[in-house]
């Protein structure tokens, strides 16, 4: 039988199209970490070589830091949107900076899309050993007994860690100075020299110290309590929070990637998460696994950042 001189053109005509169609992913991945190396990169390749071995490509961590995450965030914004670029960022780079920072170039909620929150870590509030408060109800106690006598440690301005701490002092009517540094290091070491007695770090920069006993920890901001540090108490049970505080971090991709990849990394990102393996590397640097669709990630991503205005605006918090 001979095909019509027209249907014969057609199926010519889509020979190519279909000889040049190759499931996702058909080359490395790369996946942009807008930080600098050593930091939370270090979850991204705890999953990479997992996430290669379930995809059949290579999934390459890319650190591109700089401008607060910006510069990172822009390239994977003006990457091709095909699924071979991801990016794989924090809550601050996220979800904070639109609200601290004037003039941000993008929102990485409206201008990407939402593929998975994989990681969370607790923050903790610490002190020197010397302080006299065992308690973060002792603190409380103490801070507004002596208004403007204690002052905490402020690693980074227009952190998570910094407007958690400025909400805890407003909702509770505490006059605890903020002493701004330069980086967790240096903020860690007055708080270990006993410089600035109080304050609030991440269980994952943290754990060092107070394994060692330089800091005392009174209470951690996730929901329950971190297995790293079991006779700590979390704010909830104390009352002192209203909802869970947490870093977590989340890959994204270039806007319009299409679902299928998006759907497609999500659930094995998801996979190489819930495997023990996996969680108990990130147990030990003081996170935990999170399973999210990328519809409940999208959501999730608008609610933090709207909580997260809200504080930024009640405290007047703004970064230069």
């Amino acid at each position: 039988m001979r095909l019509p001189r027209r249907s014969a053109f057609g199926l010519l005509a889509a020979l190519p199209a279909a000889a040049q169609t190759r499931p996702w992913p058909s080359r490395a991945i790369r996946c942009v970490v807008p930080s600098a190396p050593g930091g939370y990169d270090t979850y991204a390749r705890i999953m990479a070589p997992r996430l290669s071995e379930l995809l059949g490509q290579p999934v390459v961590v890319d650190n591109r830091p700089g401008a607060n995450g910006t510069i990172g965030m822009q390239e994977v914004q003006r990457s091709p949107a095909d699924g071979h670029t991801l990016m794989f960022a924090h809550v601050g780079a996220i979800t904070i900076n639109t609200s601290v920072y004037r003039n941000m170039p993008l929102d990485p909620v409206a201008d990407l899309d939402a593929i998975a929150v994989a990681v969370a870590s607790p923050l903790v509030w610490v002190v020197n050993p010397a302080a006299p408060f065992g308690t973060m109800p002792e603190l409380v106690a103490r801070v507004r007994a002596e208004p403007g006598n204690w002052r905490y440690a402020l690693p980074s301005s227009g952190s998570i860690n910094h407007l958690v701490a400025e909400d805890f002092k407003r909702r509770h009517r505490l006059e605890l100075p903020a002493v701004p540094y330069r980086g967790t290091p240096q903020a860690q070491m007055d708080v270990v020299a006993g410089q600035v007695p109080i304050m609030l770090d991440s269980l994952g920069a943290g754990y060092g110290h107070i394994a060692g006993g330089r800091f005392r920890p009174l209470a951690v901001t996730s929901r329950e309590r971190s297995g790293r540090l079991p006779d700590a108490p979390t704010m909830l049970e104390l009352g002192l929070d209203a909802r869970e505080y947490v870093a977590w971090y989340a890959f994204m991709a270039p806007k319009g990637t299409p679902g299928e990849a998006i759907q497609r990394f999500n659930q094995v990102a998801n996979q190489v998460l819930g495997e023990a393996a996996t969680a108990d590397r990130l147990r030990e640097l003081g996170a935990a696994p999170r399973h999210t669709t990328p519809e409940e990630t999208l959501a999730f991503l608008r609610a933090e950042r709207a909580d997260f205005g809200a504080i930024a605006r009640a405290g007047k918090i703004e970064v230069e």
